[in-house]
């Protein structure tokens, strides 16, 4: 269990570790001089078969940007007040913070006991109920204790103790995250980074990315709660020694981001839950300048609201978070804004989503929207109430950098759920792709309407029809045609059962070449031929079997003849017939063709550029299988 101190300078919180632990985590040179936490400090010890890990935070307001970055993944909260002093102004903001993070255990040490009277201290104590009512510290323990005289330590270590004892172990899944706060090196070790693990797990050996440098690091060794470990997980405060080529102690800051996600990606527009403390004078209005605390990050940015100009004191509300810089977020993380001047903590709250948009941050649809995903526990909830506004689907990898969720994980929530379908790699309701679906035979039925002597529309312009953002159209197509709703001619699109109707002088045309075409199907007459028999002027021939060529009724496979469909289906399937896998000559297909070598080769050009055939020198090969 990992536990923080909160509270006011000088109420004893790095002593009454040092009591609890043996362990003085003040280790600065000038903290020893003037007495004063100014870094964070860590201590560890067994109690028991618990070990219990402390970060000492420094109470002074100056460094309270210190004392955030050390709070933002712990268990436990234990806030320090001195008997003789009171709540003072750092214990009011440090116990908003703690509260405003989420933490959801905790206990009151009441301090320096051995300096005042009982009646002190039942003084104090009502003040103390007063300050915590409405908070998570409502109903907590409140330790008198001394971390001099040791009065009451015992308790207080008996408490720590129960409470580990009924901690739940936190899931595993989801994931690395490590919020970075400490970076140091060691002789004969190299490069250490410390800090509280945010979710998922790490083991010796693992790959990670290193964020915002985008650099991929390696782990070499583990220190978990101080103890050499071959890994550790959510809830652990952990050291990593890490390997990377060209990788220096100036390279790595606080706050930066060790994760395993690959998706995971920096936003500068936020979508939160905003609460804003009671104890402010004003209302937080529009465009506020803030700073910005995310578990170890400090950042400036701006507050948008998305419910009205300002969001009053005591209360919540929808905003768009626009950071200056990207900051490396994922769904339920829990900042902490101070104002302007950075003196004073004026609102905290929860991340509802990441890389929102610029324009149209506050339309109704995306306000009603995101007031669901509050309510959303489940990630299967979440996902719902995301696919409701998206008509497009949403990427996995959107989903993954979203909700800090490995895709192979999402995939198998995917299948339970009958109403959800899977499109190259997007996720969407079996509703909205009836929707898209429908609408596109719509398009392509208004496209037959306005083009009937054609047989349908080439594929690119068919998708054309479908929204821009979707990148699943190709597949949409497939799917339509393999449901038998849409026909697919090898580059050619047309709804199931349209058939193009002709002109009458290309119906007419038609009707007098096919019994001249089909007596010698595989070398029908040339065109010259075929005008000569038909008393229709060459180049009206031509343009009105085109027409038909366009409608499907005929093909032209080469430059001076015109064929039946089914009659170069034939000459086609003759290759696979009788050459089967083997490589052939022109020679043995005219052959087998039995036709002339000039139109053999014109034929197998055809096929070349159809993608039936492959020409390597003298030689061919079929590439598809037969019809």
């Amino acid at each position: 269990m990992i536990i923080a101190t909160a509270g006011h300078v000088d109420h004893g919180k790095t002593q009454l570790v040092k009591a609890l632990t043996g362990i003085n985590t003040d280790r600065l040179s000038e903290e020893v001089s003037r007495g004063l936490t100014i870094e964070l400090g860590f201590a560890y010890k067994n109690f028991g078969s618990y070990r219990l890990g402390f970060v000492d935070v420094p109470g002074h307001i100056r460094f309270i940007h210190n004392m955030l970055a050390g709070v933002g993944a712990v268990d436990f909260a234990l806030l320090v007040i001195a008997a003789d002093d009171g709540p003072m102004p750092q214990t009011i903001e440090h116990l908003a913070i703690i509260n405003e993070l989420g933490i959801s255990r905790g206990a009151i040490a009441l301090t320096k006991v051995d300096r005042v009277s009982k009646n002190r201290i039942s003084e104090v104590e009502e003040q103390i109920r007063d300050l915590v009512s409405g908070t998570f510290l409502e109903q907590a323990r409140i330790l008198p204790c001394s971390g001099l005289s040791l009065e009451g330590i015992d308790s207080l270590q008996a408490h720590l103790t129960e409470t580990a004892e009924t901690l739940q172990s936190k899931t595993k899944t989801g994931h690395f995250r490590l919020a970075i706060d400490r970076i140091f090196t060691v002789k004969g070790a190299g490069l250490v980074v410390t800090g509280a693990i945010i979710s998922g797990s790490v083991s010796t050996g693992d790959e990670l990315n290193l964020l915002p440098q985008s650099k991929r690091v390696r782990v070499r060794q583990i220190h978990r709660q101080n103890i050499k470990s071959e890994y550790a997980q959510v809830g652990d405060r952990c050291a990593l020694n890490l390997a990377s080529v060209n990788l220096s102690r100036q390279d790595i800051h606080r706050g930066d981001w060790l994760t395993s996600n690959p998706s995971i990606i920096g936003s500068q527009r936020i979508d939160m839950h905003l609460h804003v403390l009671k104890g402010e004078s004003a209302a937080l209005k529009h465009w506020t300048p803030v700073h910005i605390h995310s578990a170890a990050k400090h950042a400036l940015g701006r507050v948008a609201t998305l419910q009205g100009p300002s969001i009053a004191p005591g209360q919540a509300g929808l905003v768009q978070l626009v950071s200056d810089e990207p900051l490396f977020l994922c769904s339920d993380d829990r900042l902490i804004l101070r104002d302007q001047g950075a003196n004073r903590t004026i609102a905290g709250g929860l991340v509802i989503g990441v890389d929102s948009p610029r324009r149209g941050r506050n339309a109704p649809h995306r306000v009603a929207n995101l007031n669901k995903q509050i309510k959303t526990d489940t990630v299967t909830d979440k996902i719902a109430t995301a696919l409701e506004h998206a008509e497009h689907g949403i990427l996995f990898v959107q989903l993954e950098a979203q909700l800090n969720i490995p895709i192979v994980d999402l995939r198998l929530l995917v299948k339970e759920k009958p109403n959800w379908a899977v499109i190259n790699h997007t996720i969407i309701t079996q509703q909205q792709i009836r929707v898209l679906s429908h609408n596109l035979i719509t398009q392509l039925n208004q496209w037959h309407d306005q083009h009937p002597n054609q047989p349908g529309i080439e594929m690119s312009r068919a998708i054309d029809f479908l929204p821009r953002q979707i990148r699943f159209a190709t597949d949409l197509v497939e799917q339509l045609v393999k449901q038998n709703l849409l026909d697919k001619n090898g580059a050619i699109l047309s709804v199931k059962g349209f058939n193009a109707r002709l002109s009458e002088p290309a119906q007419i045309a038609l009707d007098k070449v096919l019994p001249l075409i089909s007596a010698n199907s595989s070398k029908p007459p040339v065109l010259h031929d075929l005008a000569k028999a038909t008393q229709i002027p060459p180049r009206q021939l031509e343009k009105n079997l085109m027409e038909c060529v366009k409608a499907g009724s005929l093909v032209r496979p080469v430059p001076n003849r015109f064929y039946q469909p089914e009659a170069v289906d034939e000459l086609r399937d003759l290759i696979t017939d009788t050459f089967n896998d083997r490589a052939f000559t022109v020679q043995e297909y005219r052959d087998a063709a039995g036709i002339g070598r000039n139109l053999a080769i014109e034929l197998l050009e055809y096929f070349d550029r159809q993608g039936y055939t492959r020409r390597n020198g003298n030689y061919r090969h079929a590439l598809l299988p037969k019809s």
